[in-house]
């Protein structure tokens, strides 16, 4: 199952969405959960399958920063979702360090593969990506028009 893990810690404009990919295949950048991305979406269990390449500037509801693997046996496991929060705690620190104005409802989360077929083709892999959850109501993903990997040069 894609397991999701929140923590606590964004506004509209039009871009082309490509077609759908499969969330395992997803890189770092930002995601629609479906064609009209700026409108919030529901979280649930299966909607998040497939969605949709956008860029950071444009709406979008899921930011992917952090692609990479695990090392726990068993993907449903407590360490498996430990290991795996700990690598997006840490991915997240280093992305958001020194950013400023950013949501009260800022949430990441990961996602990694079901046990069987997904398993088999993907591995251990896990996607860490940021969220924004409506306060009201946190089954909900708004739609934000920034990225939250900002570079600043110095």
């Amino acid at each position: 199952a894609a397991a999701a893990l929140f923590i606590s810690l964004g506004s509209p404009s039009s871009h082309a969405l490509s077609k759908g990919t499969f969330y395992l295949e997803l890189k770092t950048g930002c995601y629609s959960a479906n064609k009209i991305p700026n409108k919030p979406s529901k979280w649930t269990d299966t909607n998040y399958k497939t969605l949709y390449s956008t860029a950071c500037t444009s709406p979008h509801h899921y930011e992917v920063f952090f692609v990479g693997k695990i090392k726990a046996k068993d993907l449903n496991s407590e360490a498996a979702k430990k290991e795996a929060g700990v690598a997006c705690d840490n991915a997240a620190i280093a992305t958001l360090t020194g950013q400023k104005d950013l949501p009260q409802s800022l949430t990441y989360g990961y996602f990694f593969p079901d046990p069987g077929a997904e398993e088999k083709k993907y591995g251990k892999k896990i996607l860490c990506f940021f969220r924004v959850a409506d306060p009201k109501n946190d089954k909900l993903t708004l739609s934000i028009k920034r990225t939250f990997r900002e570079v600043s040069y110095v």
